[in-house]
This record gives C-alpha cells, structure tokens and sequence, in this order.
C-alpha cells in the first residue's frame, strides 16, 4: 500500500477521533474545606485533577515555549477522603490515602479511554487493587510511627471518562449523581448502621438514629483489609455530580441537596452554599464538599 493510499484509509478513523474529542462537555468542577465548629483540626482532604496524554520533550531542533506537551484532557479525578485518628494522625492518614492512590493509577493502572468489556473489567479490577495499595501505604505508615497508630481514612474517587462515572468507594464520605433531574446516592456507607439495617437487624427510625452511623466496618488503613466498592454510572450533559465527607451528610438532607443541586448556581457557589448552611446547623465536623457540573460545549 502506499503513503498516499494508507493515509486515505486512516483519515476517517482520525476524523471520528477529533469529533469524539470535540462533542465532550466542559465541566466546572469545585472543591471546599472547612474545619467545622467542634474540632481542633481538619483531617478532611480534597483533589480535583485533570487526566491527560502528554509528552516531555527532551531535545529538539523546534523552539518550543514549554518543555512539556499537553494533549487534551481526557477524563478528570475527584476526591474525598476523611481522615480518623488521635493527635492530628487523621489528617496523616488522609493525605496518604489520596496520595498513595493518585501514585497507583498513574503509575500501575490501565487507562480506559476506549471502554470495551475487557477493557472495563480490567479498570475496575486497577481501581480496586489502587484501594489495597493505598491501604497498604497507610498501614506501613502507621506501623513505623508510634502515635500515627489506628489511623485511617474514608476514600471516595470518582472517574469521570465521558460520558461514564466509575467510583471507587471506601467507607461513608458519599457519591451522589444528580441524573435526569433526580438525585441519587450512588455510594453505600459502610457503617455498622447500615450493614445492621441491611441486615434486617434494626429498623429504619433504629437505622436514623443510630450512633453506630459513625462506626465504619470499613476504611483505608484499618486493622481489616478495606472493602473497596466500584459503581459505575452513564452521564449526561446536564447532570450534576457531588461528593462529600459526613460532615455535609450530617446536616444536609438527600431532599435539601436535590433542590440546590436543580439550581443553575456554579459549582464554586454550590460548595460555598454547602460548607455555610452546615457550619449554621452547628458544624459537628470537618466539612468538605466537591462539585461538577457538565455543559454541552
């Protein structure tokens, strides 16, 4: 075959290519903290991280302006984790978490940018093994320094490769997925409350009421390796997206965040709305809040 010929052939893959690309939606994406109004710090942590294919230039004869080349961003990562444990170990633990996982799938995951089964099987699988070695590197941590002993962390990533959502979930810093105009809690805590109310062993006031709410049965860097869930969701273009640690869960109401997430406020504004309203119902907790919402360009 020659050049000519063979660029002919490949000519209309790369168009489709270049249409892909350029059908995605943009996405506004926030992130707040806040240490809440009863604890001496805040173990809460958040991430907001663009994907993309790039290249380091290490000589050329072209005078570029940077060094580094980015392509298009292919997907974006959120996350959440909250951080447990005495003499700001929580805060620790927290970092680690995030850290550690961000370090596993840039370097050991497969990247799912052309989702077919396999491929997709495979993706859950890494997002899963990313949970035990960021568990992993915070049991080491703790092991090997004595008052960072019994920490651990929530861990909620969610993976947005348009137009799907993969979360990985790991104790009860929440998913939910604003889809079709309603709102959905994507995400399971893993409480003892709620394994019990699962259980048929209480009852659903029992389950509201419970103090057991804020025992987790699972958690980056516990004594018990973690229970890492994947849920997996299809977007639209006007879906909203929120995640949370449960210092907003304990103030807001699944019914309260619907309404504000059906308004057309920014994602910034959401998450300042947010942090407010629970400092005002008496921030029990560290509060941490990240928002995206998706425009069709």
């Amino acid at each position: 075959m020659t050049f000519a010929k063979l660029q002919a052939s490949l000519l209309p893959t790369w168009l489709n290519s270049i249409k892909r690309m350029n059908d995605q939606v943009d996405i506004d994406c926030a992130g707040l903290t806040d240490i809440g109004r009863h604890r001496d710090s805040n173990q809460d942590q958040y991430l907001i991280a663009d994907l993309h294919k790039n290249m380091h230039v290490l000589s050329s004869s072209i005078a570029l302006d940077d060094q580094q080349v980015f392509g298009e961003s292919m997907g974006k990562l959120l996350f959440v984790a909250d951080g447990m444990g005495g003499m700001n170990a929580g805060d620790v633990a927290s970092k680690l978490a995030i850290a550690a996982t961000m370090r596993f799938l840039l370097n050991s995951m497969h990247w799912l940018f052309d989702p077919r089964q396999p491929e997709i099987e495979q993706f859950v699988g890494d997002l899963k093994a990313a949970a035990e070695f960021s568990h992993g590197i915070v049991r080491k941590d703790a092991e090997n320094v004595p008052h960072h002993q019994g920490m651990g962390s929530t861990l909620t990533l969610a993976c947005i490769i348009w137009p799907m959502l993969y979360v990985l979930h790991v104790g009860d810093s929440r998913c939910y997925v604003m889809h079709k105009n309603s709102l959905v809690l994507l995400t399971r805590d893993q409480t003892f409350a709620q394994y019990l109310f699962d259980s048929g062993a209480i009852s659903e006031d029992e389950f509201a009421k419970s103090p057991l709410n804020n025992v987790l049965v699972s958690a980056i860097g516990g004594s018990d390796e973690p229970t890492a869930a994947v849920y997996q969701q299809p977007l639209d273009d006007v879906d909203r997206l929120l995640l949370c640690s449960d210092g907003v869960s304990e103030h807001w109401s699944d019914e309260e965040l619907e309404t504000l997430l059906r308004s057309d406020r920014d994602s910034s504004e959401i998450c300042r709305e947010i942090v407010d309203v629970a400092n005002q119902r008496g921030g029990l907790d560290n509060i941490t809040v990240v928002t995206a919402r998706f425009i069709p360009r």
